[in-house]
């Protein structure tokens, strides 16, 4: 075969040196840019070059009750570009050696984020065809590229937001176990910190085995009038002190990490699918239910006008539409990836005696 490599680079804001070495993705009505080599083992006559843009949405999920599969799909960008135009039923001859090609596509500003989830995706690829008189050197390539959306996040996200609940156990074991946390915003920027406070009192007679903090991610998604829902963990905290009768427990600014490559909330301009992200703090007392608190997260990007306090957010059609069904119910006691805690040392923090 005449043809020994073809391949697709993209470039990532090549006037921001910044960008383009971090970013890795783009944001929905970006210009596009990149670059088609081609590597000849030896002269080749072609009718064209041509690049083919393609994104798409797709669930698929299988109902035990119904014994059915429910499937959806949305088509989200479907465009192609020619790379070396020869016209129709013409051919040139490309010699030996290495052939570049640049090209530029504006991608539309309605494109949802990439997204892999469990019952669902949102891919997008580059295709690139070279299409030869010689139809044993025809030779098609492609490679996946990320679109994340980030809308820019309201002021008042930028608030601290403290969170408490109490629960009084009954039997041998009776007692009260306080917990109040704080965080110090509900804005998830990818990259960055959430700042974490809290206080944890155990007047049980059992041990607290578990301090946890977490970030989760809540999908849902929708197919032929159903829904499913699917809750994973995308980042956690694990203190590793245990916490016995009549002690209590501080965390004092533990810094919980919010993955790089987040959609943002809500999945924008996705119909079938849409997701929430939600900050989780959990007492787990030895035999009994856990102690969770829990609080919506929103994730988008620091303002560009107000710097770290944020202008509008744009969240998109969160829960617009969301009902359950008798066959697919939505509670919290969907399915659940744990993964791997990406902290799971000890965390910044004390014990206090409750009887002092």
């Amino acid at each position: 075969m005449s043809v020994e490599d073809l391949l697709i680079h993209f470039v990532y804001g090549d006037d921001d040196e910044s960008t383009r070495l971090h970013r890795q993705y783009y944001m929905p009505g970006d210009e596009m840019k990149g670059v088609v080599s081609l590597h000849l083992r030896q002269a080749i006559k072609t009718r064209g070059l041509t690049i083919h843009f393609l994104g798409m949405a797709t669930v698929s999920w299988e109902s035990n009750k119904k014994k059915r599969v429910y499937q959806a799909s949305e088509v989200h960008l479907e465009s192609a570009k020619h790379l070396l135009d020869i016209g129709y039923d013409n051919a040139i001859e490309l010699p030996r050696g290495l052939h570049q090609f640049g090209f530029k596509y504006q991608l539309p500003t309605n494109l949802p984020s990439t997204f892999n989830g469990v019952y669902g995706q949102i891919t997008y690829i580059a295709k690139v065809k070279l299409d030869c008189e010689d139809e044993r050197n025809t030779t098609i390539t492609s490679e996946p590229f990320m679109v994340l959306r980030r809308p820019e996040l309201a002021p008042e996200i930028y608030e601290e937001k403290t969170i408490k609940k109490s629960r009084f156990f009954l039997g041998l074991t009776t007692g009260k176990v306080k917990v109040e946390c704080t965080i110090d915003k509900s804005a998830a920027v990818p990259g960055d910190n959430i700042i974490i406070d809290a206080e944890v009192s155990n007047w049980t007679g059992k041990e607290i085995s578990l301090i946890q903090a977490s970030i989760i991610l809540e999908s849902h998604y929708l197919a032929e009038g159903h829904e499913i829902v699917f809750r994973q963990y995308l980042s956690k905290r694990d203190d590793v002190y245990d916490v016995s009768t009549f002690r209590g427990r501080r965390w004092r600014h533990v810094l919980l990490p919010v993955p790089p490559y987040l959609p943002d909330s809500g999945l924008e301009h996705c119909k079938i699918m849409n997701l929430q992200y939600i900050f989780q703090f959990k007492v787990r007392v030895e035999g009994k239910d856990d102690v969770a608190l829990e609080t919506p997260l929103f994730v988008g990007i620091h303002s560009t006008n107000l710097g770290s306090q944020g202008k509008d957010l744009l969240l998109g059609k969160m829960w617009q539409g969301m009902s359950a069904t008798e066959d697919e119910p939505i509670t919290k006691e969907a399915p659940w990836y744990g993964g791997k805690s990406i902290y799971t040392e000890s965390v910044n923090g004390d014990f206090f005696d409750l009887r002092s």
